[in-house]
């Protein structure tokens, strides 16, 4: 079978082709929502739930949505050509049920899912984005975070710690090593929408936390790491560790390297079939911190 063409197959038929021998493992995966281009699976695995999207980058649209910036940041990006050179705007706060709305409202039946993606820097009306951002050819934000490879990081383990880039266009997708001085490969023409993230294994839950039971997305491909891949892998985890959710993209027939994105009491992933699977919760009452809104989502819907 053709891996660029996703329809009504079984997740066993269409990873089988990646020569993965491992076919028991897709059996415990249940189907949930299939389209051409796209397929949405749930398993159990040792008492914590797992939900496993299937994204053919052919057949789907990919779409970052972003609050409105209401203070440029100017001068206090640190990953993008260099400390202090870009900007980190602050970027509005934005209730995910009104995005998921107003989304719907532009592509009807065309939106397959939605999950929250960037990590955030303050739980305020608008908030700092932590790494970098292309969109739609635009570097939008240098990123601020004090856990990444800058000169005075919080922890010393982020002094040399490597971030990667997440890059896509309209056909395929990419994971490879990101470099904060040159701004690569964010800094290419032909890049047009990119996010720059840890890899899993570099999230502060599991280097400061002892790795974290929590609510995690990751990511991957199909190809090995800068090689172009059709086939976009996200699994959706909750009371796991990030440990065990890469595991299972592994058993998967995962190649490149995985990164994780924003999750936590933040993770936020939406089915058009079946609705808000997991949906940000709040946290932290006594604190006062909220995180139903958010500043940065991934939409993925059929194109036109």
């Amino acid at each position: 079978m053709n891996i660029t063409q996703l329809s009504n197959n079984s997740l066993a038929e269409l990873l089988l082709t990646t020569n993965n021998t491992r076919s028991s493992q897709y059996l415990n995966y249940q189907p949930i929502h299939i389209i051409d281009g796209a397929a949405l699976y749930k398993t159990t695995v040792n008492g914590y739930n797992a939900y496993l999207q299937i994204l053919n980058l052919r057949k789907l649209q990919i779409d970052q949505l972003i609050g409105n910036v209401n203070n440029l940041g100017l001068g206090e990006g640190k990953y993008y050509q260099g400390e202090g050179v870009g900007d980190s705007p602050f970027f509005e706060m934005k209730l995910f049920s009104q995005v998921n709305h107003q989304y719907q409202q532009l592509y009807k039946k065309q939106l397959f899912s939605m999950i929250n993606c960037a990590f955030f820097e303050q739980y305020k009306l608008s908030t700092q984005l932590s790494f970098p951002i292309k969109l739609d050819g635009q570097i939008i934000t240098a990123g601020s975070s004090p856990y990444g490879p800058i000169s005075n990081p919080k922890h010393k383990f982020y002094r040399q710690v490597q971030l990667k880039a997440l890059v896509w266009n309209d056909q395929e997708a990419y994971i490879t090593d990101y470099n904060s001085t040159s701004g690569a490969p964010l800094n290419g023409a032909n890049v047009k929408n990119a996010i720059v993230s840890y890899q899993y294994s570099d999230h502060p839950a599991k280097v400061l936390a002892n790795n974290q039971i929590n609510r995690y997305h990751v990511i991957s491909t199909l190809s090995e790491n800068g090689v172009n891949s059709n086939m976009l892998l996200i699994l959706t985890v909750k009371k796991a560790t990030l440990n065990q959710a890469a595991a299972l993209l592994r058993d998967l027939g995962a190649r490149s390297d995985i990164i994780t994105i924003d999750g936590g009491s933040s993770t936020y992933l939406f089915n058009s079939k079946v609705g808000n699977i997991m949906r940000p919760g709040s946290s932290y009452l006594n604190c006062g911190l909220i995180f139903r809104k958010l500043p940065h989502y991934l939409a993925f819907r059929t194109k036109d």
